[in-house]
């Protein structure tokens, strides 16, 4: 977007924790180098929502501010969002810079796929090789992501199933504890709904 002479980038990512922000943070100032501020926003933990705005040199709540209002009335979570201004050598004021910064950072949102998040509990499930076709007739049954899987002795895998299957899942599990199936419970985490 350009205002004035004044260049604005935006970039929109998914991120679930600050190791993931920090990295895209480095990867967009790696490639804006001689850009004149990099100002962000980010929202993140569904559980309970943390969130932080960087104006980076432009006037106190110009530009990261707007940019995390554009997240929270998106209802969006898990997200950065990065504005890159390269100044053109025109002043904007604070109203002109509140606006360039809303208008780049919802210009980004709206460019961007966005996915709905639905809460997941975690499982180790480990089982002898004879229960397979039953472990994936479960999989199948609680519409269950397959995180993880190792084959030795016996059969390991990490599984994510939809919150509102887990005390079913659990149940089942307990029931065939018999035939060698042993499980964990591990946390729950939101994930993109497929």
């Amino acid at each position: 977007m350009t205002e004035k002479g004044s260049r604005f980038f935006s970039f929109s990512f998914p991120v679930s924790d600050m190791h993931e922000i920090t990295g895209k943070r480095k990867a967009v100032r790696e490639e804006h180098p001689y850009a004149t501020h990099h100002c962000f926003a980010w929202r993140v933990n569904p559980f309970h929502p943390e969130e932080f705005a960087q104006d980076d040199g432009e006037p106190g709540g110009t530009a990261g501010v707007p940019i995390l209002g554009v997240i929270k009335s998106e209802e969006l979570i898990n997200v950065l969002i990065i504005v890159v201004r390269y100044f053109g050598g025109t002043k904007l004021g604070k109203a002109g810079l509140i606006q360039s910064y809303r208008e780049s950072a919802l210009r980004s949102v709206q460019h961007s796929g966005k996915k709905t998040l639905g809460l997941y509990s975690g499982f180790r499930i480990e089982y002898p090789y004879d229960q397979e076709n039953r472990i994936r007739e479960m999989m199948n049954r609680f519409n269950m992501k397959k995180q993880d899987e190792l084959y030795l002795e016996t059969v390991t895998i990490t599984v994510r199933c939809p919150f509102e299957h887990t005390d079913d899942l659990q149940s089942m599990l307990e029931h065939h504890s018999y035939l060698g199936i042993e499980f964990e419970r591990k946390e729950d985490r939101y994930l993109p709904v497929t």
